[in-house]
């Protein structure tokens, strides 16, 4: 499905979502050029949040950017299914000043920058403390309409108490895990919580953790599709990393369609299981279900041992083209990807920063920070078409239905046929 037909299905549900998300709420800027104030004459500048688990985070250097000046207030908005809400938003020209969304592996941010709904910020001076190997990834069409904050990674979480108190050894090859599993069933233990409840967290399990740690940078054989010299079916590793998808999942909690992404984390927290299968980003969500939890991370093991990282920008903050206060949005902006603050970011959320001289703190998951380090991190800058990871969210639940589902040759071959369709929209994206 075309970004236009998605934007006008949203259109029908914006008056009964317009109360939630409308910019009066806010004081954001609006599109007739007028400026927002408080009623003490300040300016005010609407922050949309899309990442739920960093608004504690985001609350704090928002307080500390109003606290240092006294012309800009920034008020921070979150709102629940946060990507229904903007995309209606961007469907009536209302998009909040500030948005944090995610990086150029995420098929709503490209069509954002590709539809022009972000201001271009080439230029800005925080740019240029952007990590170097991050430089080129963040750019579009040569421009610059994001600013980088952090990067993310996958990895599989694991209870370092269980594994003291059982003997287990953090695997590191795929037939290690395999029979560590055997080993945690065998002793009565759950091995695995799976949250395929969200159909997400399936498709993170995949094509992060799984396909991601193999296989790496997906954009070659993404061209190879666009190009029609590959398919998904044809594709080993596909194969491959999806039947491990299925194959893993006779080590979880049983019902694994029953149990929820907030569930899982609480679940995992107290013990109900010995590993979890998660990005970094819920490690704040797990400590706080648990501050005493001696947890630790490791990546998901490849057949040869020769693991790779899965990493994408996580973090990025955009301004909309139509905020009425662009200098203003962009001293905030400059002021969040400061030192000081992307430090105080990284710290409470766990991730990888992209700006230079800032220092990832993570402990509990040095393991994978050191594979980053020896350069075993690799950067998903791509996306598959907008249809594509639409139907694949959507319909990814049936792959792992143990009676009556999908097998993954045909499942497969819907995702080829889907991007068959929509090759031009990613070669326009991503093309040379």
């Amino acid at each position: 499905m075309k970004t236009k037909k998605m934007i006008a299905l949203f259109i029908s549900t914006v008056l009964t979502i317009g109360t939630l998300a409308g910019c009066s709420s806010s004081g954001s800027g609006s599109s007739d050029g007028k400026s927002a104030s408080s009623g003490s004459g300040k300016i005010e500048l609407e922050f949309f949040t899309q990442k739920r688990e960093a608004a504690d985070t985001f609350d704090k250097i928002i307080s500390e950017f109003n606290a240092s000046q006294e012309e800009i207030v920034v008020k921070q908005n979150i709102v629940p299914d946060s990507t229904s809400v903007l995309m209606s938003r961007a469907a009536t020209g209302d998009l909040p000043d500030i948005i944090q969304v995610g990086g150029m592996q995420d098929s709503n941010t490209m069509q954002f920058m590709k539809e022009g709904h972000f201001l271009d910020l080439t230029g800005m001076a925080c740019l240029n403390q952007v990590v170097d190997n991050y430089q080129e990834a963040i750019k579009f069409k040569g421009k610059n309409y994001v600013v980088p904050i952090s990067a993310n990674f996958s990895g599989v979480y694991y209870n370092k108490d269980k594994f003291d108190e059982k003997g287990y050894a953090v695997p590191t090859t795929y037939d290690e895990l395999i029979a560590l599993a055997d080993k945690m069933q065998a002793d009565g233990e759950t091995p695995f919580l799976f949250p395929d409840k969200d159909s997400w967290t399936i498709v993170q399990c995949w094509e992060d953790n799984i396909d991601g740690s193999a296989r790496g940078d997906r954009k070659p054989v993404y061209m190879d599709i666009a190009n029609g010299t590959t398919t998904f079916q044809d594709d080993a590793l596909f194969n491959e990393t999806l039947q491990k998808v299925i194959d893993i999942r006779k080590y979880g909690q049983g019902d694994t369609l029953a149990l929820g992404y907030d569930q899982a984390i609480s679940d995992f927290a107290t013990g109900k299981s010995c590993m979890f299968m998660q990005g970094i980003w819920a490690l704040p969500s797990i400590k706080k279900a648990n501050p005493d939890m001696n947890v630790g991370m490791f990546s998901f093991p490849s057949n040869s041992g020769d693991t790779k990282v899965s990493m994408g920008i996580d973090v990025n903050l955009a301004i909309s083209a139509k905020c009425a206060n662009p200098d203003a949005a962009k001293k905030f902006v400059e002021f969040a990807a400061s030192k000081e603050m992307v430090q105080l970011y990284v710290n409470n959320d766990y991730s990888l920063p992209c700006m230079k001289d800032v220092t990832a703190n993570i402990p509990d998951a040095q393991g994978i920070v050191d594979l980053v380090n020896s350069g075993k991190g690799e950067l998903q800058v791509t996306a598959p078409p907008k249809a594509v990871a639409d139907e694949r969210q959507n319909t990814i639940q049936k792959v792992i239905v143990p009676e009556g589902g999908e097998d993954v040759t045909t499942f497969l071959s819907k995702l080829s046929n889907t991007f068959a369709e929509n090759k031009d929209e990613f070669l326009e994206l991503y093309g040379e």
